[in-house]
This record gives C-alpha cells, sequence and structure tokens, in this order.
C-alpha cells in the first residue's frame, strides 16, 4: 500500500496554498505534500516520442571490456516535480528543513529480475574472467534513485520532457542532456551514467524497495517502487533545500540490470500519459515529505546565535565531542562524533 495514503489531514496539494497563505511570515511554516509528477520522461538515445511514452524502462550496458558507444545506465526515467505552487520558493536553500521524503513510482509490467535492496560494488558486474571482479553476495540487482543532472544549457527549470535526449551526441558516454547525478562530497553533482566504464561504485539518494517484497524477490506489474530518502544526510538535505529553493525537483530512475536487443522483459514503470493513468486505473510517479520554512538564525547548527555558521561554531561543537550533548547531537544517535560533523560542515556560511 502507498505510504500517500497516510499522510496527515492537512496535507496541501497543488491548489492548496492560498494568497493570504504566500502574504503571512513565512518562517515556522510546515508543509506536509502529497503531489503527482508534473513531468516525465524515458531518457534513452532511440526514444523517438520522448514527452508521450506510456511507459519507461531503466536497464543498464556494463560491456567488458569497456566499450563507449552507450551510457551504463543506458535506460533512465526522469521525474520532474514543479512544487512552486505548494512551498513558497526563494528562501535560501538552508531555510527548507525536509523531515521525511519518499518517491514511489508504480511498475508497468513485472520486474525484469529479483530486487536488491543494497548497492552493488560496480566490480560486481564484471565478468568472472576478471581479475578486479568482487561476488556480489546478495541476489539480483539494485534500481536505484539518483539526483538529476543537466548540461548543454539546460536546467532544473528549463528543461522540458520533450526536449531532445542529446544537444550534442544520441552516441556515446556522459553525452545526455539531463543524467543520473550523485552528490559528491562539496555538493556538487557528478554523472553517474557511467560509473561502471569509469570505475566508480556510484552513491544513489535511494535503493528502491517494493513493500510486502523481500531482497531475491521479484515484483510484478502494479507493485510499487518505493525510494525513502535518507534526509539526516547533510548532502541529501542541501540538495532538497537547493530544489525546493528554486521550486522543482528532478529526480533520475536507473538500474545497471543488464538488457540485450529485443529483450521482452524489461523493468519499466508507468509514465503520465499512460492511459491507464489518465483513467485512474494506475498511477504515476509521486511524491510525499515534510517541510518546514525556518529562520537561518534557528539553525541547529549555529551554536552561538550569532546567524551564521562559521568557526566559533565549530570551536563550540568540538568542545562537546564525544558527548551526548543535544544541542550539538544533529543526528540524534546519543553522541557529537564525526556524523554530526559532517552536518556542521554543510552548514558553513548560513
Amino acid at each position: 500500500m502507498s505510504v500517500f495514503h497516510h499522510l496527515p489531514s492537512h496535507t496541501i496539494g497543488l491548489a492548496g496554498l492560498s494568497t493570504a497563505l504566500l502574504a503571512a511570515p513565512l518562517c515556522g511554516q510546515s508543509f506536509d505534500v502529497t503531489m503527482p509528477t508534473t513531468a516525465d520522461r524515458w531518457m534513452y538515445p532511440f526514444n523517438a516520442t520522448p514527452g508521450t511514452r506510456p511507459a519507461g524502462s531503466t536497464f543498464g550496458y556494463t560491456p567488458f571490456p569497456d566499450e563507449t558507444s552507450f551510457d551504463n545506465r543506458d535506460g533512465q526515467v526522469i521525474v520532474a516535480f514543479d512544487t512552486s505552487e505548494i512551498v513558497p520558493t526563494g528562501q535560501g536553500a538552508g531555510s527548507y528543513d525536509v523531515s521525511a521524503f519518499v518517491l514511489e513510482i508504480t511498475l508497468a509490467g513485472n520486474a525484469s529480475g529479483p530486487i536488491d535492496l543494497t548497492v552493488d560494488d560496480w566490480r560486481t558486474y564484471l565478468p568472472e574472467e576478471s581479475k578486479d571482479v568482487l561476488p556480489d553476495s546478495d541476489p539480483g540487482r539494485p534500481i536505484e534513485l539518483f539526483a538529476a543532472g543537466f548540461r548543454n544549457g539546460y536546467e532544473r527549470l528549463t528543461w522540458a520532457e520533450g526536449d531532445s535526449f542529446s544537444d550534442t551526441d544520441l552516441f556515446g558516454q556522459n553525452t545526455r542532456n539531463v543524467f543520473s547525478a550523485e552528490i559528491t562530497p562539496d555538493g556538487s553533482l557528478r554523472d553517474a551514467s557511467s560509473s561502471f566504464t569509469q570505475d566508480f561504485t556510484a552513491n544513489p539518494l535511494a535503493v528502491a524497495t517494493f513493500p510486502g517484497y523481500e531482497a531475491g524477490e521479484t515484483p510484478v506489474e502494479g507493485e510499487v517502487a518505493t525510494f525513502e530518502l535518507d534526509t539526516s544526510d547533510p548532502l541529501v538535505r542541501g540538495w532538497l533545500g537547493e530544489s525546493l529553493d528554486e521550486g522543482r525537483l528532478v529526480f533520475a530512475v536507473t538500474s545497471l540490470v543488464s538488457a540485450s536487443q529485443g529483450d521482452t522483459l524489461l523493468t519499466q514503470f508507468y509514465l503520465r500519459e499512460n492511459p491507464l493513468v489518465e483513467v485512474g486505473v494506475r498511477e504515476s510517479s509521486a511524491i510525499s515529505f515534510s517541510v518546514e520554512i525556518i529562520d537561518v538564525c534557528e539553525v541547529r547548527e549555529d551554536l552561538n546565535g550569532d546567524c551564521i555558521v562559521d568557526g566559533a561554531d565549530l570551536g563550540i561543537f568540538l568542545s562537546r565531542w564525544n558527548t551526548a550533548d543535544e544541542s550539538a547531537d544533529y543526528n540524534e544517535d546519543g553522541i557529537v562524533n564525526g556524523g554530526d560533523l559532517g552536518r556542521l560542515l554543510a552548514a558553513f556560511g548560513l
């Protein structure tokens, strides 16, 4: 069952934000939001109907020895959510305190194989004859959710689902206008579309689970891939804040599950133009999240109350290192340690 049926009664829809609310002071306002996708697209080189397809599949291409005709994450599903009519924009990325975030997308056919609930090292995709191969300790392969990155002049707010796959070349790697991207430690985005060829294990926002299914089982048509983001991660919080500040969230659903030309079974998902979605029999992708707009002076990492997170706050924080001091235990795990330090450093300058 979808988590979206369990939200509080004051959940706000697209038309639910009044002019009076927009005119009120923004700090302290909370929003519990559920909304469907406002744009989705199967991002694949040979997709001739980019904005109107009924379904989009996710699959990978991991040749050995390396060959670079296509991205490793060859079939990607891009989903966008325009939030500006629900959550006020322009408050500053650090002002959006997201406490929960879930994305759901529905299978348009049986999955092509068993599900894996963990990220797999890139070396587990190597063939047995490779000297660098690692064993895959659990069955199946993960379906992964990434932030969407942009190139060739496209941006989060300007990209439309009907835009071209690439303004440079349909073939080759790292050429698509919109791509799956991991968030690097400095908060920037790195194209993860060809992580196998480039010898790194990409870090997604979340890995799909399917309610009622255990790892190693194969979900069927109509089951819901559920991605729950770790909103305690400062990198995730930062990216969500930047997106809400601009008024749009854009994600990429991907997999490195191998596919061959002519495969009849691919893991595919319903897109919003599907007739079954249009008549209400199936649902397109949707998000559910809770966010509070906070005054930057109320940012928890501002330990001395001077309305900026800087070296003075770092000094106070270090004095509380390895204690249970609640004011510096940002992730609330009972101890002030490296996890809290990462969050403080991510807030520097706010």
